[in-house]
């Protein structure tokens, strides 16, 4: 007894080391039928250190877990090599044939090798269940309700535990498709399945489907089959709809009839709902499946309509025998649909009456007038002719009926195209706007093409029937263009009210006269703006010093001018015009400066073109009469011939000219002055200082100068000739920088062209100052207000070196 004690004690104590690396992989049950085989599939793994004992003297054995242990080894299952898998490899599946009932049990694999390799898998155990029916098939999914028309999928799927004999599945009635495959399951089991595919019908509707597992034994006895099936449950909308009416055959026109109307549907039928069909159109009459209605109100073919939560189905058109005048009377054109303008239709008139229609008559609806057009069931006309409504009327012998009012469908170009701005009303300038374009066409406008209207040329701007655009781009009158197959309609001219903050004009200018300085200011903006003058940074109202006048230009322009009287008391270079309005604001500041500074410079007179010719010449030929009568009178005098550049078109200049002979200076008389001023004027007043490159006109006035100031003098004395150079300069501090630059002794005369900021407002300033200088170069100054002027250089000159 302690020697069993301790041979089971060694056991136990193997089986513990041993078991964490001896396994067996097998389903837990497989379901055989009685006479047939049964394939187990299996697989193992044994400790890393048994691998190479893994050889052909190997074999598996599958013991019954209830036999005693020490019980006789031999089993109920026998197999043999042919039976089991490559179990070199582990491979341990194994078939076994023709089964039997007492075979029920379960089972563990004995791996038993001729060597040291023994191996019971007592913990994995497998459970054989033998039965004398087969098992019964799978349908997936277990019930089936589906809409008409949807596609199925029925799968079918029983097990096949003899894998060399699966079942056959087959299906009843045989709807559709079928495919069948012999599957695998996760254990390894297989499992033989039949799908099933078709469309649902309403003719399946309470249908039963069944799959049927037909098993084949291996003992020769007939094959056991088991079958699973379902009923169909397909809804479907109303099928079969029909119309009864009693009484059947003629009736009389005011007479009852009751109408019945039946229909097969899935779900049932929710509503019925009666109509009359009235050529064309189809109108509710009625409702339920019965419905009682005067026989008069039926003249016109009827038919009901069924409906349930799938779907409607209507009846055939059904007609009651009824007596009575035309009614229902229409009006088809052939041919149908779009015709062109000025092709022919036939118009044809069908009225339903009982009896039959005796006349048909053709009339045009002018308005409130009707005027007979033809006769005839048919009747041919020109399209262009049935531009108004029409209408016919048939009769017979008890009464007549007209049709309704009938209108050709004429194809024509686009008419009445209209233009809608969204939004509506004022928009701000850099806002967007969408254009829309309507045209009443028939064929349809098969383009929309938008055009800005400059003036008297029309540029394209866009396309498409809604046109999205800044407001800014459409400050101009626009339009659109509608065009189908026919032709083209344009719409009126548009005009959008964009508001945008005010700007001033480049027609803002001053002009001076002696006593008055006019400056005018226009500007535009959307509100209207509002303009206010400014002196020295304070506004300047209307007095007897400052007049005032306003002027409207138009809904967005402005003008206002103001009178500066006396102005060579005043100091008017910070002269404003600042214009606003509810978006924004601008301002020009207008580089004037007094009459007291600049009696030789005045202002720019814009003088038509003949007129300053005339005055130019009128103006030479007094100039040299007056050269000439003073030359005489005063031969014995050394006069210089001096010129200088300067706008001598628009006023005269107060000059005081030095003349030095040697080392003695004297002053010459008013007259010498005023004979030497025209002088300079004669040589250079075929240019014009109004041009406004100041480089190209003080070089050719310095030419012009130079070479008239080289003539010699009568008494052969020498003479004084100048040269003019153009500077920039700052108008800031004017005065003291001109002072600064001239140094004392020298003579020069000094013209200025202003500009004020980005505005391109040129305003011109001349000034005329004495002294003795030999070179000056400008002093910087700051650039609020940038200017150009001319010095001229009056030097000595003797004869001989002429």
């Amino acid at each position: 007894m302690a020697r069993a004690l301790t041979f089971l004690f060694v056991v136990c104590l193997l089986k513990g080391a041993l078991s964490g690396q001896f396994m067996a992989t097998l389903p837990k049950t497989i379901e055989v039928l009685e006479g047939s085989c049964v394939t187990i599939p299996c697989s193992f793994d044994v400790e890393s250190r048994f691998e190479n004992d893994l050889d052909d003297t190997c074999r598996a054995i599958w013991k019954n877990k209830n036999e005693n242990f020490y019980a006789s080894r031999e089993p109920k299952l026998t197999t043999t090599k042919e039976m089991t898998g490559d179990l070199r490899r582990k491979d341990c599946t194994t078939t076994f044939n023709n089964m039997h009932l007492d075979y029920s049990n379960e089972y563990y694999l004995r791996l038993e090798c001729e060597n040291r390799l023994k191996w019971n898998f007592i913990h994995n155990v497998l459970h054989i269940l033998v039965e004398a029916d087969p098992p019964s098939p799978t349908l997936t999914p277990s019930t089936l309700w589906e809409q008409e028309g949807t596609s199925v999928r029925l799968t079918c799927s029983a097990p096949a535990p003899c894998w060399s004999h699966p079942p056959t599945l087959t299906w009843t009635p045989r709807l559709g498709d079928t495919q069948e495959t012999l599957q695998e399951n996760q254990d390894k089991t297989k499992v033989m399945t039949s799908v099933l595919t078709f469309t649902a019908s309403h003719l399946h509707h309470g249908r039963t489907i069944s799959c049927t597992a037909a098993y084949n034994k291996q003992d020769g006895s007939s094959s056991s089959s088991l079958s699973r099936d379902l009923t169909a449950a397909i809804s479907y909308s109303p099928k079969n709809t029909t119309v009864s009416v009693s009484p059947s055959g003629p009736v009389p026109e005011y007479s009852s009839v009751t109408l019945t109307c039946t229909s097969a549907a899935n779900p049932p039928v929710r509503t019925y709902t009666w109509y009359r069909a009235d050529g064309g159109q189809e109108t509710v009459i009625g409702t339920g499946q019965t419905f009682k209605i005067k026989a008069s109100e039926l003249t016109a073919p009827f038919f009901c309509m069924a409906e349930n939560d799938v779907g409607a189905g209507r009846s055939d058109i059904g007609q009651i025998d009824v007596q009575y005048s035309p009614k229902n009377t229409t009006v088809s054109v052939s041919p149908s649909g779009p015709v062109p303008e000025y092709s022919s239709v036939t118009l044809t008139c069908t009225s339903a009456a009982n009896s039959a229609v005796r006349t048909y008559t053709w009339y045009r609806a002018d308005g409130g007038q009707e005027t007979v057009i033809g006769t005839g069931q048919t009747f041919k006309i020109k399209a262009s002719e049935l531009t108004a409504p029409f209408f016919c009327m048939a009769e017979n012998d008890v009464g007549a009926g007209r049709s309704d009012i009938g209108q050709i469908d004429v194809q024509y170009s686009p008419k009445n195209t209209t233009v809608s701005v969204s939004p509506s009303g004022p928009v701000p300038e850099y806002s967007s706007v969408t254009l829309t374009c309507t045209s009443a066409a028939n064929s349809a406008v098969r383009t929309y093409t938008w055009y800005r209207a400059d003036g008297g040329q029309e540029t394209v701007i866009g396309t498409g029937q809604t046109f999205k655009i800044k407001a800014s781009e459409l400050t101009a009158p626009f339009f659109c263009m509608a065009e189908n197959y026919v032709g083209a309609g344009r719409s009126d001219i548009s005009q959008i009210d964009v508001q945008f903050p005010p700007q001033i004009l480049h027609l803002s200018d001053c002009t001076k006269t002696t006593n008055h300085v006019n400056c005018s200011c226009e500007t535009v903006g959307n509100p209207s703006p509002i303009l206010h003058w400014f002196l020295d940074g304070l506004p300047v109202n209307h007095s007897d010093k400052f007049a005032i006048s306003t002027e409207l230009l138009n809904d967005t322009g402005l003008r206002s001018v103001i009178t500066v009287n006396q102005p060579q008391w005043r100091d008017l270079s910070t002269l404003v015009c600042h214009s606003s309005n509810s978006l924004g604001a601008a301002t020009q500041r207008f580089c004037v400066t007094s009459l007291e500074q600049q009696t030789s410079a005045g202002s720019r007179v814009q003088v038509p073109l003949p007129v300053f010719i005339i005055t130019v010449v009128a103006l030479g030929v007094l100039v040299c009469a007056l050269l000439f009568v003073i030359r005489v009178q005063r031969t014995h005098h050394k006069l210089p011939k001096s010129q200088c550049t300067g706008d001598t078109s628009t006023f005269a200049m107060d000059q005081l000219l030095t003349r030095t002979e040697g080392n003695e200076t004297s002053n010459t008389t008013e007259e010498d002055i005023y004979t030497n001023t025209n002088d300079m004027r004669q040589a250079d007043i075929s240019q014009p200082a109004t041009t406004s490159d100041p480089n190209s006109s003080g070089a050719n006035n310095a030419e012009e100068a130079s070479k008239s100031s080289e003539k010699k003098n009568e008494d052969g004395s020498d003479v004084i000739y100048s040269t003019v150079t153009w500077k920039s300069k700052s108008k800031k501090k004017k005065r003291e920088d001109s002072v600064d630059m001239v140094p004392p002794g020298s003579s020069y005369l000094e013209e200025e062209r202003c500009t004020l900021g980005d505005m391109g407002r040129n305003f011109a300033s001349h000034a005329l100052e004495m002294g003795i200088y030999d070179e000056v170069e400008p002093r910087n100054v700051r650039k609020e207000v940038e200017c150009e002027y001319a010095q001229v250089k009056f030097k000595k000159k003797s004869v001989m070196s002429k």
